[in-house]
């Protein structure tokens, strides 16, 4: 099991801006990406496989926000950091607003068990 703690994720509406013909990641992202790897710790890096996720969030403030738009973000970044292989192995995602966590964001990741009750 991992867990990290990290910055509140940019939404995947805000990961990526057009640049002429290209699509290159925000300056909002890429700063993220930043602060967020340095909550990575060599004892995260398991190069995972199959694998099943928690992301647990505070709500930054009382507009109406989609959960799911998150995770990418936060998948990306594990890949990247060499927490997970790859995000196509992702079995099982679970997410909740949790007022009461004591970071922005809180990530639990486990190697995936067949059969599991979810």
């Amino acid at each position: 099991m991992v867990r990290i703690e990290l910055p509140y994720p940019p939404t995947a509406n805000n990961l990526f801006i057009n640049a002429g013909r290209k699509r290159v990641k925000s300056p909002q992202y890429k700063t993220w990406i930043v602060m967020a790897s340095l909550s990575v710790k060599d004892s995260h890096r398991q190069y995972i496989g199959p694998y099943s996720i928690s992301i647990a969030a505070k709500r930054p403030d009382k507009r109406k926000r989609d959960i799911a738009n998150l995770e990418k973000a936060v998948s990306d970044l594990l890949v990247t950091n060499g927490v997970i292989q790859d995000d196509s192995l992702c079995e099982r995602i679970t997410m909740t607003w949790d007022a009461g966590i004591n970071a922005d964001c809180v990530v639990i990741v486990t190697p995936f068990e067949e059969g599991l009750a979810a």
